[in-house]
C-alpha cells in the first residue's frame, strides 16, 4: 500500500514518548527526542498496512498483542541489523591471535575434555557466531577433545530465522577471504551456505538483554561479544547489562565492545587491556576483589597486561586514553 500525506499522521511529542517508553521498558532501547522522525517515519508504512491511523491506536494494538506478533513487527521496525561477516578486523584479529591463543594454552593444560563458551549478545542475522564458529576452526583444527559453545541471542524472532538457515548473499560476504569461502560454506547460485562444521558450534536463542532473569542464566563464560549492541540502549541499562555480563564471565575472560564503545562511567569492574591489535576488557583471575559496579576495582586507567599474554600491552594510560580519544563514534547496530 502506497503511503499518502493523508495517510501519513504527524507524530506528536506526546506520541512519541509514549512510544518512547514502552520501548525502553520493554527492550532497554532509548531514544532521544531527536529521533522523532526516524520513530515515525518507521512506523507509519506498518501503520498504513495493517490500516490504522493514528499512533496511539497503534500503540494499543502493540501493547494488548498478548500473541507477541507486533511487538516483534515493532522491533523489527526500530532496531538495526546491519552485519557482515568478519566485521571490525583488529578486533577479530585481537581475539584470533591473541586473546584465543591465550585461552587454547590454558585450556590445554586441563585433564579430560577442553570446554570453551563464547557469547555473542545481539547476534543480529547470525554473522558474527558464525565468524567466531570459523576462527575457532581456523585455530583448532581437530576438535575431538573439545566441548565448544557459542551461544548467540537476538531480540528479534524474525532475524533469528535467519540466523539458524545460515544463508547469506551479498555485501555481508564482502570481508570473507576465498579460501575461507571454500573451507566453510557452500555455494549454491548467489547464495553462500554455512557449512554444517560451522553451524555445529552455534547455539541460538532468543533472549531480551534487558531480562536480568535471562542474562543471568549464563555462567563462567571464556568470552563476551557485545559489540554495538549497547549504543541503543540508556545509560541505566548499559548499567545493568555490563554487571550482567561481568557476573557471567569467568575469572580470565574477555569482554568485547564495540570498538568506538567505551565503559567509561558505566563500570569501573574490567580492566582494560591493549594488545597489538585492539583494547579488550578483561575480567581479572587474580589481584584486586572486584564486585561489579561498585568501582572498587582495577579501570582502564591502570590497564595491565593479563597474566601469560606475549601481547604488547600499553605502558600506562595515557596511551590507552589516547586511543580512545582518536576513535570516532558510530551508529550502526552490528
Amino acid at each position: 500500500m502506497q503511503v499518502t500525506p493523508a495517510a501519513d499522521p504527524q507524530m506528536s511529542r506526546e506520541d512519541f514518548l509514549m512510544f518512547r517508553d514502552f520501548i525502553h521498558e520493554k527492550c532497554g532501547i532509548f531514544f532521544a527526542e531527536n529521533k522523532t522522525y526516524l520513530v515515525r517515519n518507521r512506523l507509519v508504512k506498518r501503520m498504513a498496512d495493517l490500516g490504522i491511523k493514528t499512533y496511539r491506536d497503534y500503540f494499543y494494538h502493540v501493547k494488548y498483542d498478548t500473541s507477541l506478533k507486533e511487538f516483534n513487527a515493532l522491533l523489527n521496525l526500530i532496531t538495526t541489523n546491519e552485519t557482515s561477516f568478519f566485521r571490525n578486523e583488529p578486533q577479530l584479529l585481537s581475539f584470533s591471535d591473541e586473546v584465543l591463543p591465550l585461552l587454547i594454552d590454558e585450556k590445554n593444560k586441563q585433564c579430560g575434555q577442553k570446554r570453551l563458551r563464547i557469547w555473542s549478545a545481539g547476534c543480529s542475522t547470525g554473522e558474527e557466531p558464525y565468524t567466531l564458529s570459523i576462527i575457532i576452526h581456523e585455530k583448532i583444527r581437530d576438535l575431538t577433545n573439545w566441548n565448544v559453545e557459542i551461544i548467540a541471542n537476538d531480540i528479534s524472532e524474525q532475524v533469528l530465522q535467519k540466523a539458524r538457515r545460515g544463508e547469506f548473499s551479498g555485501i555481508t560476504m564482502r570481508n570473507v577471504r576465498p579460501d575461507i569461502l571454500t573451507r566453510y560454506f557452500t555455494k549454491t547460485g548467489d547464495l553462500y551456505r554455512v557449512n554444517p562444521s560451522v553451524k555445529s558450534l552455534v547455539n541460538f536463542s532468543h533472549m531480551n538483554l534487558n531480562d536480568p532473569r535471562r542474562t543471568s542464566v549464563n555462567s563462567n563464560l571464556d568470552a563476551i561479544f557485545c559489540r554495538n549492541v549497547m549504543i541503543y540502549f540508556s545509560d541505566e541499562v548499559k548499567r545493568q547489562l555490563t554487571r550482567n555480563f561481568y557476573n557471567a564471565l569467568r575469572p580470565g575472560g574477555y569482554f568485547y565492545i564495540g570498538h568506538s564503545e567505551t565503559l567509561h562511567g558505566i563500570s569501573k569492574a574490567f580492566k582494560l587491556v591493549y594488545f597489538k591489535n585492539a583494547l579488550v576488557y578483561h575480567k581479572e583471575a587474580t589481584g584486586v576483589a572486584a564486585t561489579a559496579g561498585t568501582g572498587h576495582t582495577a579501570t582502564a586507567q591502570t590497564a595491565a597486561k593479563p597474566a601469560g599474554s606475549s601481547a604488547g600491552v600499553s605502558s600506562g594510560a595515557s596511551r590507552a586514553l589516547d586511543l580512545l580519544s582518536k576513535i570516532k563514534p558510530v551508529s550502526q547496530h552490528k
